[in-house]
């Protein structure tokens, strides 16, 4: 089932296995003071998926100066996990971005970006201009099949839930072309109005990295389906995320951090 036949889900609270759960201490957006220098990556692994916009007007309303809003409007929903890190704790992290254009030049506009983390919400609110909040994330691998899951702030009520099945036929060349398409586009932020950009300018398609570099990345793609809360405030509801257009689970083992470029 398509995310366009899919049911938007109102959602009550859900229990940590059975029974009710006890109210969650998530860690605030706040430094810790027991990270030093930047966070350094090592591997992880991530689900990210792509979707039509239904509510055009919306989107419109989402696209904040000094950007444009693109010819063909795309949203891109993710859920990343950060498990080995070489400097920085461990987190999970999910994010809704839509694409825009500024002087001509595509990329993705991040509306939010839930961590598990404390020290990751800060540090990328103040230093990049992500927003950043503190929330329950989880990501479930089972076979061929990933579940990626963000809550809203009680740790309970399901914000959004993407599910990549990677068996079967596997994605036409309609999910290819835009896997092309989008593989080279950077990521940007807004920091005190300043447009900081990450990212970008891969010249192969991310179906082709792990053909290119086999000890650095690992791909597969499938079939994406969202869910995601009809509640006030629900950016996937407000947007409209429609038909799913493609999606893949990707690994990567490579010692990096976190800098714009030009």
């Amino acid at each position: 089932m398509t995310a366009r036949h899919a049911t938007v889900l109102a959602v009550a609270a859900l229990a940590f296995g059975g029974g009710c759960a006890p109210a969650l201490e998530a860690p605030r957006c706040e430094w810790s003071g027991r990270v030093t220098g930047r966070f350094v990556y090592q591997e992880q692994d991530a689900i990210s998926a792509y979707f039509e916009v239904a509510d055009i007007d919306e989107y419109r309303r989402a696209v904040p100066s000094p950007f444009r809003m693109p010819d063909r409007p795309l949203l891109r929903v993710s859920v990343l996990d950060f498990y080995e890190m070489v400097n920085g704790p461990a987190y999970r992290e999910s994010e809704i971005s839509i694409l825009v254009t500024r002087d001509g030049e595509m990329g993705w506009f991040v509306l939010t970006m839930p961590v598990t983390d404390g020290d990751s919400c800060w540090g990328g609110r103040q230093t990049w201009g992500y927003p950043k909040v503190v929330r329950r994330i989880t990501l479930e691998r089972a076979g061929g099949r990933f579940v990626g899951t963000s809550y809203a702030a009680d740790g309970q009520t399901l914000d959004l839930r993407l599910t990549l099945e990677t068996g079967g036929a596997g994605p036409g060349e309609e999910a290819r072309e835009l896997l092309r398409f989008v593989s080279p586009l950077p990521t940007f932020t807004l920091k005190d109005g300043q447009v900081l950009r990450f990212g970008g300018g891969r010249r192969d398609p991310i179906y082709d990295l792990e053909r290119v570099q086999p000890a650095v990345w690992q791909v597969r793609l499938g079939s994406p389906r969202l869910e995601f809360s009809s509640a006030p405030g629900s950016l996937l509801a407000r947007l409209g995320a429609g038909r799913p257009l493609a999606g893949y689970w990707l690994k990567q083992r490579a010692r990096y951090s976190i800098t714009p470029r030009p």
